[in-house]
């Protein structure tokens, strides 16, 4: 009989694999890529820069085709975004990252990179939106989203935190893209794992949750009260507390110094809620995280609130991307077992 390795629940503290893409170092409040800091990236770096450094080491920006296809734009009104990313995959031509040699899976991942934010405008607008090559990876996302230029200074918010949001360890969507990977899937099938795994509120779809606690505190005044009240009720406050981190989260400085400046009204709640949530947590190790101040930046950009988690994963398909290349060298299976705590069989009919 085989015998079971007894791990912890959600195999916390478990490494399953090596990895040189980047590290999350949560006690000491830290993450990098490549050993570069993150959070120093995205203050002195733009996102294509970044981008080809985590993809590959790469120092040249990555640049290639962001328009849809035609069969794609035809019926893009009636998709959601995983079911447009799925067609894009089906329409696109792609194939098993395990069968195709290296140069074949970068371009793979640059096609997907560089069409994601087309596919979020697109299905946000129920039409295809056509991109403009001219502008930023990021400046045209923005562009796509409003229909009219963004200012300078929401081009550069949203550029931080798209390089800040490209990658963060083995996060939960990372490891299910790895997962698909490992099969020898096709890159597209690998990312839509991770997408469909960054849908869940536990994950990527906590961002917006912030901005729905700063309605129901109504007032920065209100907000320990508040707080004190969910608590009491068992519920948890959005934007405190982290898997990894133990200390402040690394990237919350940069996020909290852009809302100041883009967001005035909504920096003021978040300050307020930052500070409240720190009274009332005391003694519990729940820092305030990303998505407190993040909320306040991507609402500044104009980010309409339904779109935070898309934005997310536009920014982290690069993340995705070089994980998944990274799992293609390794040709074991990722197969783990279950403990079986049902009824037993009934021996007697085998």
């Amino acid at each position: 009989m085989q015998q079971l390795i007894e791990v912890p629940p959600g195999l916390a503290g478990v490494a399953v694999t090596d990895t040189s893409v980047g590290d999350v170092l949560g006690e000491q409040g830290l993450y990098h890529y490549r050993g570069r800091s993150a959070p120093e990236l995205a203050r002195n770096e733009g996102f294509e820069s970044v981008a080809a450094f985590v993809l590959n080491g790469s120092s040249q920006p990555l640049r290639t085709e962001r328009a849809l296809p035609s069969e794609l734009r035809d019926v893009v009104h009636r998709l959601d975004l995983r079911s447009a990313l799925s067609l894009y995959g089906a329409l696109s031509d792609f194939r098993s990252i395990t069968e195709i040699d290296e140069d074949a899976r970068q371009a793979d991942a640059i096609r997907l990179i560089s069409v994601m934010p087309t596919l979020v405008a697109s299905t946000h607008h129920r039409a295809p939106v056509d991109p403009n090559p001219s502008l930023s990876h990021v400046a045209d996302y923005l562009r796509m989203l409003h229909g009219t230029a963004a200012s300078d200074d929401q081009v550069a918010a949203l550029e931080a935190y798209f390089v800040l949001t490209i990658d963060h360890g083995f996060s939960n969507s990372t490891f299910a893209t790895r997962v698909v990977a490992s099969t020898g899937a096709d890159l597209a099938a690998c990312v839509l794992a991770g997408l469909g795994a960054l849908s869940g509120p536990r994950h990527g779809a906590a961002v917006e949750r912030v901005l729905g606690m700063f309605d129901a505190i109504g007032a920065p005044s209100a907000a320990e009260q508040w707080m004190k009240g969910e608590i009491a009720s068992g519920r948890r406050l959005q934007g405190f507390g982290h898997s990894v981190y133990r200390t402040p989260d690394p990237r919350l400085e940069l996020m909290r110094e852009l809302g100041a400046a883009l967001n005035p009204e909504r920096h003021v709640m978040a300050m307020a809620a930052e500070q409240a949530g720190g009274r009332v947590l005391a003694g519990r190790r729940l820092a305030p995280n990303v998505d407190l101040h993040s909320a306040v930046v991507l609402e500044g950009c104009g980010v309409p609130r339904g779109l935070f988690a898309a934005t997310f994963a536009a920014a982290r398909m690069v993340g995705w991307c070089a994980h998944a290349l990274e799992q293609a060298h390794d040709n074991k299976i990722i197969r783990p077992a279950a403990r079986y705590v049902g009824p037993l069989p009934d021996m007697d009919i085998y």
